[in-house]
């Protein structure tokens, strides 16, 4: 049933074309015959992708906000060469960023542009997936299937010199309208759920007699748009901070002021930031944000500043920031290993500091005890052998990261006096590792598949962790030694 109804709420949240509130959601739902409660509908809307605002009680979905939107970019030499574009990320945020650019559907004059795969430079690829942040550009190129087998963690996450892409046929507006490089494509999604992009292509003024490029009031419009896209992100920086991702500071940006972004004669992303002076991709922890130029991106800002407010008193037991799977996933992980002790188990799930009550603990071992009883009946050793040292090694992380999480949490040192950078690291790992835990368990046969993929993130992000603990320990034991008083 749950799965019926995931599958539900996503086809209302990805094809919804209007504002809705929360009771127009659950009763989409129940008329879909899935009775939701408020707190489950909230729940719906907090955790999925595919909502991304809410205005005086009403949502608005990514569907609704970006279909029919205009946005634009300029063709490259090299895909001049190819007579091809590729979308990489320069179609963010506009389009749904979980399919494969390769499944897109282009439409000029109503009928459909055939796809085309073109071999660009390594250096070229990259610049074209830019706003993925160094952190993902690499693995979108990858998962090109122009890519066929190539396999990314045998080469240490190295692309070859190389790369195949799959884009637009741009062979009929070069051979038959004189589209050159630099000229513009101008694009707006037709059907954000399946992916259809209408695109008209738009070749410069040139005085051939001259050789020089016209300039019209569209190249006019086109900066102006740099200053309002400046103006709108600026605004967002202060106001959202990082946010989850580069893509989510973009939705954000072009939603600020989404009728003069959007205009047919607008400007791109990637050119204003090949001409900016304030805003540049910088590094936030492990990833990569839009952010200030020259400057770090903060862990605490006016965005998160009230959140970040720390009182040990009000924090939530251990015990209940647990999810189920992570929890199934440990007794897994104890059949796997053939362990007989539940007592052991807990002090691998909790972390050292964090003390039980004799009534507590009897109450968690219990419980898991109970679940224990429903996973053990049904586990099978051979079957699970394959995925069991992935999420072995997997677990082991977690413990680690948990046990980090709950010491900087409880500690009395304010969030402002630990190094910021670290600070950040922490969190992105702590849910890094959620979703690799929740992919295990989710799609096995997935995670056996990319075994090497995964393996290979693990490592680097047992590297980050080493790299950052001592920093963040530090903080935490000067503070327990602050703390102390001679009487």
């Amino acid at each position: 049933m749950q799965f019926s109804e995931d599958l539900a709420v996503d086809d209302f949240l990805r094809s919804c074309q209007h504002p809705f509130t929360l009771k127009d959601f659950t009763r989409a739902m129940n008329g879909k015959g899935f009775s939701l409660s408020q707190r489950e509908g909230e729940d719906y809307l907090a955790e999925s992708p595919y909502v991304s605002w809410i205005e005086d009680g009403k949502f608005i979905t990514r569907a609704a906000a970006f279909t029919g939107r205009f946005f634009s970019f300029t063709l490259t030499p090299e895909e001049f060469k190819n007579k091809m574009f590729v979308p990489g990320s320069r179609f963010m945020p506009f389009v749904d960023e979980m399919q494969n650019p390769a499944s897109w559907t282009y439409i000029f004059n109503g009928a459909a542009v055939p796809h085309k795969v073109g071999s660009f430079r390594k250096e070229t690829a990259l610049d074209l997936n830019i706003l993925y942040g160094e952190e993902y550009e690499v693995q979108y190129i990858a998962a090109d299937p122009a890519m066929g087998g190539f396999d990314l963690a045998r080469t240490d996450f190295e692309l070859p010199p190389t790369v195949q892409i799959t884009g637009c046929d741009l062979s009929q507006f070069i051979d038959g309208m004189g589209l050159r490089a630099g000229d513009r494509i101008v694009c707006r999604v037709t059907n954000w759920d399946k992916g259809e992009i209408e695109i008209f292509p738009q070749a410069k003024r040139r005085d051939e007699s001259k050789g020089i490029v016209q300039i019209g009031e569209d190249d006019r419009e086109r900066l102006a748009w740099g200053d309002l896209f400046e103006k709108s992100l600026l605004t967002i920086l202060e106001r959202e901070g990082p946010c989850a991702t580069i893509e989510e500071q973009l939705a954000f940006a072009f939603y600020e002021n989404i009728d003069g972004l959007c205009s047919f004669n607008c400007d791109s992303v990637e050119n204003y930031l090949l001409h900016s002076k304030k805003i540049g991709l910088e590094l936030f922890g492990v990833e990569t944000r839009l952010w200030h130029k020259g400057q770090d991106v903060p862990a605490v800002g006016l965005w998160n500043k009230n959140d970040m407010e720390k009182d040990p008193g009000d924090l939530a037991n251990l015990k209940f920031k647990i999810p189920d799977y992570i929890l199934d996933d440990y007794l897994r992980d104890f059949e796997f290993k053939k362990q007989k002790d539940l007592t052991v188990l807990l002090k691998t799930m909790f972390p050292e500091n964090f003390a039980l009550t004799p009534h507590e603990k009897n109450y968690v071992l219990l419980h898991i005890a109970g679940r224990h009883a429903i996973i053990a009946k049904n586990y099978n050793y051979f079957a699970d052998f394959p995925v069991g040292q992935i999420r072995s090694d997997a677990l082991d992380l977690y413990s680690r990261v948990c046990s980090l999480v709950y010491d900087v949490e409880t500690s009395s040192a304010k969030f402002d006096k630990f190094p910021q950078n670290e600070l950040v690291v922490l969190s992105q790992l702590f849910a890094h590792i959620n979703r690799i835990l929740e992919s295990i368990d989710s799609n096995p046969d997935a995670a056996v598949e990319d075994q090497g993929t995964l393996s290979l993130s693990l490592e680097g992000m047992e590297y980050n962790f080493e790299d950052i603990e001592g920093a963040l320990r530090s903080v935490i034991e000067s503070e327990k030694k602050n703390s102390f008083t001679i009487v």
